[in-house]
């Protein structure tokens, strides 16, 4: 009974054999070492596990800190809809999902990104959620291999967007512009020569612009103005301002005093408005609705602006605050009509 646990007063189901302090005969330990050896032999000799690839790319710096873009993007979904959907459709990359546009949006006007969408849908395009209501799951069963957006947008939901795919974040209107993120995302993507082609096209195009309109420049005072329910604003970074700026406009006294406030721009109340405009030869209206448009022209405020009654007025809408290069040429061809000949 020495290889057995001492009997105690629970009886005799606690004699258990205390296997462990039993020595293996010599013929067994020989065995179960010979089998050992062999095993080891067995899996060094045979045929090596595959090993894990390793993922390639280009690694850019962006606001959310460094990405890895797959050399091969073979799909890519946008997340705001705006200035990230315009560079993706510019550079001709692959999209197959993107947002809707705000229900602010008014059908009636031409969208800049109206064609260039519609042939994406074309090849399989699909719109997935609402804009600025982002569905993760949605992204997912999209299956992209980029994600595209303004970092803002994505910040809050980046640890579950990156577990689908690479997040390539870019800026926006105050921290960013669309050349700088047009170029960033033609360097991740393998496309830099087209991107660069891009902003080459639109500086000639300022260039060419400002030389037609040379007079017309100089001597109309212009306002790229909101106009909504509650009041007016100038915003001088919306793209629509920044095109102004770029081609050389002459800024109105609301236009001049909003670039000086920064980028937030000014703000006044609706019955301000003729007050705040009436030096302006030239509007562009930033109205996002017909039913605000219509109520707007019927105002008896607006229709003594002078540039109203000169029927020097163009109407946008929230379509043209961001973008990239087509917004911007949507932007140049506005203007054109601005500026022409009376």
């Amino acid at each position: 009974m020495s290889d057995l646990l001492p009997r105690n007063d629970l009886g005799m189901a606690n004699l258990i054999p205390v296997i462990e302090k039993r020595a293996l005969p010599a013929v067994l330990r020989t065995t179960a070492a010979a089998l050992a050896l062999s095993a080891l032999v067995a899996c060094s000799a045979g045929t090596p596990s595959p090993a894990v690839p390793q993922a390639t790319g280009t690694t850019v710096e962006t606001v959310l800190g460094p990405v890895t873009v797959p050399d091969e993007v073979t799909s890519v979904v946008v997340v705001e809809g705006r200035r990230d959907l315009d560079i993706a459709l510019s550079l001709g990359l692959p999209l197959v999902g993107y947002p809707t546009a705000a229900d602010s949006a008014d059908p009636s006007l031409p969208s800049p990104l109206a064609e260039p969408l519609a042939a994406a849908t074309a090849q399989g395009a699909r719109p997935l959620f609402a804009r600025s209501e982002i569905n993760v799951e949605a992204i997912a069963a999209a299956a992209p291999s980029l994600i595209i957006s303004r970092a803002d947008d994505v910040e809050p939901v980046l640890a579950e967007l990156q577990a689908i795919a690479p997040v390539l974040a870019i800026g926006e209107q105050t921290t960013s512009t669309w050349q700088e993120d047009l170029l960033l995302v033609g360097r991740a993507t393998g496309r830099e020569e087209r991107a660069q082609q891009l902003v080459d096209e639109h500086e000639q195009r300022v260039a060419d612009f400002r030389a037609t309109h040379a007079e017309s420049l100089a001597t109309t005072a212009v306002t790229p103005v909101s106009i909504g329910a509650e009041g007016s604003a100038v915003r001088p970074e919306r793209l629509l301002s920044t095109v102004l700026r770029e081609v050389g406009a002459t800024p109105s006294r609301a236009f001049a005093a909003a670039i000086a406030a920064g980028p937030d721009g000014t703000e006044h109340g609706p019955e301000q408005l003729l007050a705040e405009h009436s030096d302006a030869d030239a509007l562009v209206a930033l109205v996002n609705t017909g039913e605000e448009w219509r109520a707007l022209q019927a105002s008896p405020l607006w229709q003594q602006l002078p540039a109203v009654q000169q029927g020097r007025v163009v109407r946008a809408d929230n379509a043209t605050h961001e973008g990239g290069p087509l917004t911007a040429a949507h932007a140049l061809d506005l203007l054109d009509q601005l500026y022409a000949p009376a």
